[in-house]
C-alpha cells in the first residue's frame, strides 16, 4: 500500500516540468522554457582556481568600470582581485589584505561594489567586538578608508551608485571560556554614509531596540526570539536577532536584511537609515501536497509528506521590482543555534497531537520515530512543546528546501510564491548522485541573485549541498517557471576525500578537481556591463575554492 502513494519517476518528471530534459541537463545545459522566455540556461565559460578548500571562493562582486571581479577568499584571508575582461581566462590581478588594511582586522567576510567604490567586510581579529568597513577605488585600488561598524559584519551591499554602505553585523553569540559562559553581542545594521566621500563617511548604527516590547507579537508573526543558550528567561531582540546578508532596490531606497536564525527579514529606508519593519515569515507545512521532503539518511531518496512545519530561514536575498511593485526573494536554507538541534527520534512525541489516520507509511508516533522516518530528522527543541509538558505537539524543521518571493506591502512582506519540493523532485531525478541524504535542510538554497535579461526577470539559485545553480523566469513574481538546473561537479569525489588531501598534501592538493562545489556567491552582469556581448553568472564555489564564469544562454 505505501508503495503507491511513493513518487514515481514518471510523476517527479511531470511535476518538476523537466520531462525529457534530463540528458541535456547532466551537461550542464537544459531546454528553452516553453513560455518563450529567451534565457534558456546557463554554460560555464571560465573558470579560476584559488587553490584553497572549504572557503576559497564565497562572495564575488563585479565592476564594469575595471572589467575586475573582486573574490573574497576567506581561506587565504583575503579578497583576490581578477581580471575578468576575458572571461575564458579569468587571472588574478592583484589583492586586497582588508584585515591588515584596518586596525584589528580579522577575516575578510564578504565584499561589494558600487561607484566605483569597493566595500569589504571585516571581523575583529577577536570576532565578537566592533568590525570595519574597508574602501578602496575600483579602478587604482587604493585604500579610500575604513569605519568602525557592529559586531561580526558578515555582508557589506552598496547601493548601486555608491552613495550608501550597509552591513549585516550578525553579533553571533560565542563561548567566552574566561568567563565560564556564553556572550551574545546585539545584532545590528549599519547605514555608511558616503556621499561626500569616503573620507567624510558618517554611519549610523541600527539596532533593535525598538522591537524589545513586541516579543510576542513578533513571535505570533512567526518570528523566532529564543535566545542565545536556551537559558535566558526573556531573550530580547536587541540582543537575540542575528543579520546576515543584505539587498538593495535598484534606486538605493530600500534594503532587505535577512535575520536567519530568527526566521525573518528586516525592512530598512536606506537614506532615512531606519528600520521600518521585521517581518516574520512563518512557517512551510511539510504535509501539504506538493511540499514533499526527503527525511531519512538511512534508504533511498524518498520524497513524502510528513507532519513538519518548515522555517523558512534564508540567508541571502535579492530585492527586485516587477509593475513597480517591490519583491525580495530569498534563499530558504536553515539555520541553527547548536544547543536547540534534536532528532525526532530523541523527543517524546505526544501521540494525541499527530493525526496519522492519513499517512501512508505510518500509524503511531512510534513507527514516525524510526530512522527510516523521521527517526534521525533533525529539528528544533525550541518550537512545538505548546503546553510545555516535555512533550512535543508539533515539529519544527530548519530552513525551506526551497527559494521563495515575497512583496512587499504596507505591513510588511507577504509570500507571493514557494517553490515547494521542486529542487528535491529535480535533484533526485536529475542528479541522483549528488543527492546527500540528510536529516537537516535538504538541498541547502544557499544563494540567490536576480538580474534582467531583455524585458524579463531571472533568478538565479544556488544550492550548497548537489551544486547546481537553478534558473527562473520570475517575470510574474507570483507565478515563476523553471527553466534550468546547471550543475559542473564530479559527485565521485566526496567532501572527506578533499578535507585529507587538504591537510595531507596542502601544497599540491587541488580542490578544484572534484569541480564546481557549493556555490556560496552568485552575481548577475547584465549584457550592458558584461565584456561579452551576452549576460554573465559570476559565481563563488566555497568547497572547490573556484570561481565559475557562466554565459546566461538567450541572452
Amino acid at each position: 500500500m505505501a508503495d503507491e502513494h511513493r513518487l514515481s519517476r514518471r510523476t517527479i518528471l511531470e511535476l518538476a516540468g523537466v520531462l525529457g530534459a534530463a540528458g541535456a541537463a547532466r551537461a550542464g545545459l537544459t531546454r528553452r522554457p516553453e513560455t518563450g522566455a529567451p534565457v534558456s540556461g546557463l554554460r560555464r565559460v571560465g573558470r579560476y582556481r584559488t587553490g584553497e578548500f572549504d572557503g576559497g571562493a564565497e562572495i564575488v562582486a563585479h565592476d564594469a568600470r575595471t572589467d575586475r571581479l573582486f573574490v573574497v577568499n576567506s581561506g587565504a584571508g583575503q579578497v583576490e582581485v581578477l581580471d575578468v575582461s576575458e572571461p575564458s581566462n579569468p587571472a588574478q590581478d592583484a589583492v586586497l589584505d582588508a584585515a591588515a588594511d584596518v586596525p584589528d582586522g580579522g577575516g575578510a567576510n564578504s565584499v561589494d561594489v558600487g561607484g566605483g567604490i569597493v566595500g569589504v567586510a571585516v571581523e575583529h581579529e577577536e570576532t565578537q567586538p566592533p568590525g570595519r568597513l574597508a574602501f578602496y577605488a575600483t579602478d587604482t585600488l587604493e585604500l579610500l578608508g575604513d569605519i568602525e561598524v557592529g559586531s561580526l559584519p558578515d555582508k557589506v551591499t552598496l547601493t548601486p551608485d555608491g552613495a550608501f554602505a550597509l552591513s549585516a553585523n550578525e553579533g553571533e553569540p560565542a563561548y567566552d571560556e574566561p568567563a565560564g559562559g556564553r556572550t551574545d553581542p546585539a545584532g545590528s545594521i549599519s547605514v555608511v554614509d558616503l556621499r561626500s566621500g569616503v573620507e567624510n563617511a558618517g554611519m549610523e548604527m541600527l539596532g533593535f531596540e525598538a522591537y524589545d516590547d513586541r516579543v510576542e507579537a513578533l513571535r505570533a508573526d512567526g518570528v523566532r526570539v529564543y535566545g542565545a543558550s536556551g537559558e535566558v528567561e526573556d531573550p530580547l531582540p536587541s540582543t537575540d536577532f542575528e543579520p546576515e546578508f543584505v539587498s538593495v532596490t535598484d534606486d538605493g531606497e530600500t534594503a532587505f536584511v535577512s535575520l536567519q536564525e530568527n526566521n525573518a527579514i528586516a525592512t530598512v529606508d536606506v537614506p532615512g537609515a531606519e528600520i521600518v519593519d521585521v517581518s516574520g515569515l512563518g512557517f512551510k507545512n511539510f504535509s501539504l501536497p506538493g511540499n514533499e521532503l526527503d527525511t531519512s539518511d538511512v534508504d533511498g531518496i524518498e520524497l513524502a509528506n510528513w507532519p513538519v512545519r518548515g522555517m523558512y530561514q534564508p540567508d541571502a536575498v535579492a530585492a527586485f521590482t516587477a509593475d513597480g511593485q517591490r519583491y525580495v526573494a530569498t534563499a530558504n536554507e536553515g539555520d541553527s543555534r547548536d544547543f536547540e538541534e534534536a532528532a525526532v527520534g530523541e523527543l517524546e512525541l505526544d501521540p494525541e497531537s499527530f493525526d496519522l489516520s492519513g499517512n501512508p507509511y505510518v500509524d503511531t508516533v512510534e513507527e514516525l520515530q524510526q530512522p527510516e522516518h523521521l527517526g534521525n530528522f533533525e529539528v528544533t527543541t525550541e518550537l512545538g512543546d505548546v503546553d510545555d509538558d516535555g512533550r512535543y505537539e508539533q515539529l519544527y524543521a530548519y530552513g525551506g528546501r526551497s527559494f521563495a518571493v515575497w512583496r512587499l506591502e504596507a505591513d510588511g512582506l507577504q509570500l507571493v510564491h514557494d517553490s515547494g519540493s521542486l529542487f528535491e523532485r529535480i535533484q533526485a531525478e536529475q542528479y541522483p548522485d549528488g543527492v546527500q541524504n540528510t536529516t537537516e535542510s535538504g538541498p541547502e538554497t544557499e544563494s540567490i541573485t536576480v538580474g534582467t535579461v531583455g524585458d524579463r526577470t531571472y533568478a538565479f539559485v544556488g544550492q550548497e549541498r548537489g551544486s547546481g545553480i537553478m534558473t527562473f523566469d520570475v517575470t510574474r513574481p507570483s507565478s515563476p517557471e523553471y527553466v534550468s538546473t546547471t550543475v559542473n561537479r564530479d559527485y565521485a569525489v566526496g567532501f572527506d576525500e578533499l578535507a585529507s588531501d587538504a591537510e595531507e598534501n596542502p601544497e599540491t592538493d587541488d580542490p578544484g578537481r572534484a569541480g564546481d562545489w557549493g556555490p556560496e556567491g552568485v552575481e548577475f552582469v547584465p549584457r550592458a556591463e558584461s565584456p561579452t556581448d551576452t549576460a554573465l553568472l559570476m559565481v563563488g564555489f566555497e568547497v572547490s575554492g573556484t570561481v565559475g564564469i557562466f554565459e546566461v544562454l538567450g541572452s
